[in-house]
């Protein structure tokens, strides 16, 4: 019998550039994409690069200083990394040993293929404090997401942790608030790398984006944009984004926050229309030692929109006993 592709030779030709289409597709994702540097902003100048490696990866963080570990997690979201917090870590160098990492799939640091779930962050958080804070119980820092996971590292790990501020510590329960902070997905994992890589990783998304984050768009910067699009477009930087919706039940906190007997310290943006103040108070009143205090931005950003708004707080919130703050 003869084939149908030498019956129909039209039909042959195009099943064969469909394949060549196909082929070179797949090597195309296959292929490395050059590395793009990270500018020298990511990293104020006093502070050194190291590494530490841990069971889940490598973890790239900054630091600079002595005394009391002091240590700023960043969020999840494009181009996130340590950069987040490096107008405000800055400052605290004189007083306390600053630890800043890019946590693992984010920045600097590792990112594998296979995204980690909040578990083994929380793993690979508790291995760099016991390489980097020797022996010390660390303050921590936390923003977004990452509250969650400092949440769950000082229920699992007490003897690291003793006390913790927190900006903006959503469980992202609502589909509005996740929208916020994440990325459309699909069940099609190249159609999320094609996606991510040319929609998300270039400077017009990531402006964008920062417009819905900040309240004041005027003070979104080139510094900004440029830092946030050059982490995002990393080699393997699109894993960790688009693994979160998979891990999301990992992150979770809720039936721990009993366990949490670290004195904690929230801040929550007072006008945030998708993030009810609310939120903060149903959190205080299950921490076994809990304060509070609105800010007053609707800024999702603080960080970096209104650092020395925010550094205020955490000034006030450092030089004090914990325990005082507690409600």
């Amino acid at each position: 019998m003869t084939p149908l592709w030498k019956k129909k030779p039209a039909l042959g030709i195009g099943i064969g550039v469909g394949l060549v289409g196909a082929l070179a597709l797949a090597l195309r994702l296959r292929r490395r994409d050059p590395r793009v540097v990270i500018p020298d902003s990511i990293t104020p100048a006093i502070f050194a690069n190291r590494a530490c490696d841990t069971s889940r990866g490598r973890i790239v963080y900054h630091t600079s200083g002595s005394g009391e570990p002091l240590v700023f997690l960043h969020g999840f979201y494009p181009g996130a990394s340590s950069y987040e917090w490096s107008k405000i870590y800055v400052h605290y160098a004189a007083g306390a040993k600053v630890i800043v990492p890019d946590l693992i799939g984010f920045g600097e640091s590792e990112r594998p293929p296979k995204p980690l779930d909040g578990d083994e962050h929380v793993e690979s958080l508790a291995e760099l404090l016991r390489h980097t804070a020797t022996q010390q119980q660390a303050a921590v820092v936390a923003s977004g997401i990452s509250c969650q996971l400092a949440l769950l590292l000082a229920s699992r790990h007490p003897e690291l942790v003793s006390r913790m501020f927190l900006f903006l510590p959503s469980a992202f329960r609502s589909s509005v608030q996740r929208r916020a902070f994440e990325l459309p997905s699909s069940f099609l994992p190249t159609l999320n790398r094609i996606r991510y890589r040319n929609i998300t990783a270039n400077p017009n998304f990531i402006s964008n984006w920062l417009t819905s984050m900040f309240a004041n768009r005027e003070l979104i910067s080139l510094e900004n944009v440029d830092v946030l699009t050059s982490c995002a477009r990393q080699y393997g930087a699109s894993h960790a984004i688009t693994g979160f919706h998979r891990n999301r039940a990992t992150f979770a906190i809720g039936t721990r926050l009993p366990d949490v007997h670290a004195p904690v310290h929230i801040v929550w943006p007072e006008n945030a229309p998708l993030f009810p103040i609310e939120e903060a108070h149903t959190l205080c009143s299950a921490l076994p030692c809990a304060s509070f205090k609105p800010l007053s931005t609707s800024s999702l950003l603080a960080p970096l929109e209104h650092p020395e708004m925010l550094s205020q707080d955490l000034k006030i919130w450092h030089n004090r006993d914990p325990v005082a703050l507690a409600i």
